[in-house]
């Protein structure tokens, strides 16, 4: 007994611990960004602008409740799941993990609202979930870095795509060479692993890459709106090429929470110089897109980080 209490107390001090710290550096971001960022946030909250903010709230709650609603298809692949229980645990994670690089705690937090006989089983689904997304990221955003490269003239070393081009092909070599090989975890293997994909229906597969699609559109014309309400005057094909190069860039960096806006705000700035888009703008907007999808989320999911409590068998 005195044993399970000292547990409880520890796991609320661990999520009260977690929740300050989220918070925090949500205050610190606030409080650091560029003074001319923070004037056009103050000078955009007037009545006239009332029905762009719906637009982009609604904008934004749609990306959620897609992003919610695929994790409820990916999850009920093996496992019964509430679209209230799938709320919760989407937007309870996105929260604990904004203290991990590039959100990599997710996939624990997530676990942990599962039997811990269910976990690995778990943590494999949030792999196909997570990668869906970063499959269309690169399905959309490929083509476009070509197209951004060639209409802009932009050089680059051949020797560097060479280097990259062969890191890539002994990185397929090694994984075919070592598919049979444990990861760490006990039965977890690329053999296991693509077995286990393998079980997933073409039907949920199709719908789990379409809601990702759909979110990666919604998410792009978020942006898009934002660079418009700020003065960005730029047609909408042309702001897609950059927008779709800015994401594929921007996901193969790795970052940690502290760093994650400086990056995306950087990688922004640069390829929207090529279009003649002033960098306030372009700060303003990244500036804007983390309050709306990052901040907003996270604040609903700090109620489900305090209230949370770990299955047992």
């Amino acid at each position: 007994m005195a044993s399970h209490k000292s547990t409880q107390y520890w796991l609320v001090a661990l999520k009260v611990f977690l929740l300050v710290l989220a918070l925090g550096y949500i205050f610190l971001k606030i409080r650091d960004e560029n003074t001319a960022v923070l004037k056009k946030l103050t000078d955009s909250f007037q009545i006239a602008n009332i029905q762009s903010w719906l637009l982009f709230i609604g904008l934004a709650t749609l990306n959620w409740l897609l992003e919610i609603y695929k994790w409820k298809i990916s999850v009920t692949t093996w496992f019964p799941l509430k679209c209230k229980e799938a709320f919760k645990q989407t937007l309870g994670s996105l929260t604990a993990s904004l203290l991990t690089p590039n959100r990599i705690g997710e996939y624990g937090v997530k676990a942990l609202y599962f039997k811990p006989k269910y976990r690995k089983k778990i943590v494999f689904l949030n792999f196909v979930h997570s990668s869906s997304q970063m499959f269309v990221t690169l399905l959309f955003g490929v083509p476009a870095l070509f197209y951004f490269i060639w209409n802009n003239n932009i050089a680059f070393a051949t020797n560097k795509v060479l280097l990259l081009i062969c890191v890539v092909s002994i990185l397929l070599l090694l994984g075919y060479l070592y598919r049979k090989k444990q990861l760490g975890i006990k039965g977890l293997s690329i053999e296991n692993f693509w077995k286990k994909f393998k079980e997933i229906s073409k039907g949920r597969k199709l719908k789990i890459i379409l809601l990702s699609v759909a979110r990666y559109l919604v998410f792009s014309f978020l942006w898009y709106q934002l660079l418009q309400f700020f003065g960005g005057s730029i047609l909408l094909k042309d702001a897609a090429i950059v927008i779709f190069t800015m994401y594929l860039l921007a996901s193969i960096i790795p970052s940690f929470f502290v760093l994650d806006v400086v990056i995306r705000g950087g990688v922004a700035v640069w390829l929207f110089s090529f279009v003649g888009i002033s960098e306030i703008l372009i700060l303003s907007t990244v500036f804007f897109m983390w309050l709306l999808n990052t901040v907003l989320p996270a604040a609903v999911g700090s109620y489900f980080v305090i209230t949370f409590k770990p299955k047992r068998e």
